[in-house]
């Protein structure tokens, strides 16, 4: 997975219902913008992904799938310094999306 360049932190997120994206800012000027759904299938914790995948990064293509589910109620927090946990309308909250893991995930790469 690589890194985020040194000093770059998120300046924003916002979860938007009607668009139904995850957008990320940084301080960088680079913007990440995530379909809820996919971000949702690449919840990274053991629960979702098993042991053996839960470190490596989902395939890009997850991003551009048909949405199964509309989200209408996801909540964001910090996970301390190391980056977001979500709580999803289904109540899962399992897995922290590190700071460096939403960037190498973004699907503008």
């Amino acid at each position: 997975m690589s890194s985020i360049p040194n000093l770059v932190t998120c300046l924003r997120v916002v979860v938007n219902r009607e668009s139904q994206t995850f957008h990320i800012q940084w301080s960088d000027n680079h913007d990440c913008r995530f379909p809820l759904d996919g971000l949702r299938r690449a919840c990274p914790c053991a629960g979702c992904q098993g042991h053996e995948k839960m470190h490596k990064l989902p395939d890009p293509e997850i991003f551009h799938l048909p949405a199964l589910v509309r989200w209408e109620n996801v909540k964001v927090e910090v996970a301390g310094s190391v980056g977001l946990r979500l709580t999803w309308d289904d109540g899962h909250n399992s897995g922290i999306f590190t700071w460096e893991r939403l960037r190498a995930m973004c699907p503008c790469r």
